[in-house]
């Protein structure tokens, strides 16, 4: 029987999820089909209820669901449960299992600049989901020092709060730049060059420093271009974008996924906008 895959979140219509996962499963030659679905917050519990009777093979969650999904699960993966946010949802024997592959994706990404060592001071600037995935696939998996820093340094503190790890404001952060040999830029600020409020300002950023911002498009965010200018080595999102869907598709199907393939289909979809 055809097995069908899908992505839900509201908006949906920007995704390049389902160009990546269509050319993955006809590469593989798989009986399947992935879709997006627009999803409200009033429909989302029927919406659900839906893809379970529709048997559903498999899922992606984006926007602003990821936590919302939760309660729907059976099963929660660790690091999923950690960071409280699922965005990868495998069925088998009709059990459904939440994962979170962003975090897992981003750190492939950075480790294919360079190995993280126990030496590396890492500034991660903001603290929401993808901050929260980055932050613990970051803390189990290196010896890495990380420093959360957020506007709002509570939230910053609820997502250190029992690690060895610390927060920080912003403008602490700024100042104690030069110390960061990875800084990980993850808020929304400076998307576009009209709304280039920069979290912070990279006036003592020392050179050689990595510096991403997980925003893939446009492919150099001003946060981006402006680290490029101090000497800095940099990486958009295409990396962890590419790499979280990478990992869901295994997860789903047991069958390594072609990355290269992925990364030239959305570099075409990008560019033919």
């Amino acid at each position: 029987m055809k097995k069908l895959y899908c992505v839900i979140g509201n908006p949906i219509a920007h995704s390049l999820s389902p160009a990546m996962h269509t050319a993955l499963l006809e590469k593989n030659h798989l009986d399947a089909s992935y879709v997006p679905f627009l999803i409200t917050k009033e429909t989302f519990t029927a919406a659900i209820q839906g893809l379970k009777a529709l048997g559903i093979s498999g899922f992606n969650i984006t926007s602003p669901f990821k936590e919302a999904i939760i309660p729907f699960l059976d099963v929660l993966d660790p690091e999923a449960e950690a960071c409280a946010a699922v965005n990868t949802v495998v069925v088998k024997d009709g059990r459904w299992t939440g994962y979170n592959t962003d975090g897992a994706g981003y750190l492939e990404g950075l480790r294919s600049i360079r190995p993280i060592t126990n030496a590396d001071q890492i500034l991660i600037l903001g603290a929401g989901g993808a901050s929260k995935a980055i932050f613990q696939a970051l803390s189990h998996h290196t010896e890495a020092n990380i420093v959360v820093a957020n506007r709002t340094v509570e939230k910053a503190e609820k997502m250190v709060v029992g690690t060895r790890h610390q927060a920080m404001r912003l403008s602490e952060a700024e100042a104690n730049l030069a110390i960061f040999t990875i800084v990980i830029q993850t808020t929304s600020a400076g998307l576009t060059e009209e709304n280039a409020e920069l979290p912070i300002t990279l006036d003592n950023l020392t050179a050689g420093t990595i510096v991403s911002d997980i925003i893939y498009n446009p492919a150099e965010t001003p946060f981006l271009k402006i680290a490029k200018s101090r000497g800095a080595t940099i990486q958009n999102g295409l990396p962890m974008f590419v790499n979280q869907a990478a990992i869901a598709f295994q997860l789903w199907t047991g069958i390594e996924a072609d990355r290269n393939l992925m990364r030239n289909i959305v570099l075409q979809e990008i560019g033919g906008k």
